[in-house]
């Protein structure tokens, strides 16, 4: 997770929102990406969904792999874990207004996940150096012109945890 937090940091520096993932196999980085929504002008670049692009790299292992993101995955980018069968995602800071996390917490109650082979639910762990993450938010938010969308839910994602 700490490598995710400077990843985030990398992307706060950038002008980006501070968000960075790190995907590890076996002890091993095989990727690490921050968001680009700004620099690519594309909404579909959050830095979980490229660095699970090391789907690549992790065939035969994936059920090794965990996603490091400082803050929890979106639908998508917790639907992009489901479908190339990551082990695990760790997360530090809730994200209540768009986190996925609590739509697959109860995926396998009405179907049986085990009888779906292009799919695996990787164990999910949440609030691992939560307040750190709350911080690059905080920074976020006070670098970032105050009367933005993304300045106002960086504010948002800070308060979790306060001040």
């Amino acid at each position: 997770m700490q490598e995710a937090l400077t990843v985030a940091r990398a992307g706060l520096e950038a002008g980006e929102m501070p968000i960075g993932a790190v995907v590890v196999v076996d002890g091993e980085i095989v990727a690490s990406e921050h968001t680009q929504e700004r620099a690519t002008g594309r909404l579909l670049v959050h830095a979980d969904l490229l660095a699970e692009a090391a789907d690549r790299v992790t065939s035969g292992r994936r059920d090794r792999a965990t996603l490091y993101v400082n803050l929890e995955p979106c639908l998508m980018c917790l639907g992009a874990a489901f479908s190339t069968k990551l082990g695990a995602v760790v997360y530090g800071l809730e994200s209540p207004s768009d986190g996925g996390v609590a739509a697959f917490e109860g995926w396998d109650n009405d179907r049986d996940a085990g009888g779906m082979p292009g799919y695996a639910i990787p164990e999910i762990r949440g609030g691992v150096l939560r307040a750190e993450a709350a911080l690059l938010f905080r920074k976020y938010s006070e670098r970032t012109e105050s009367d933005s969308w993304s300045a106002a839910w960086a504010r948002d994602l800070a308060d979790l945890v306060g001040k």
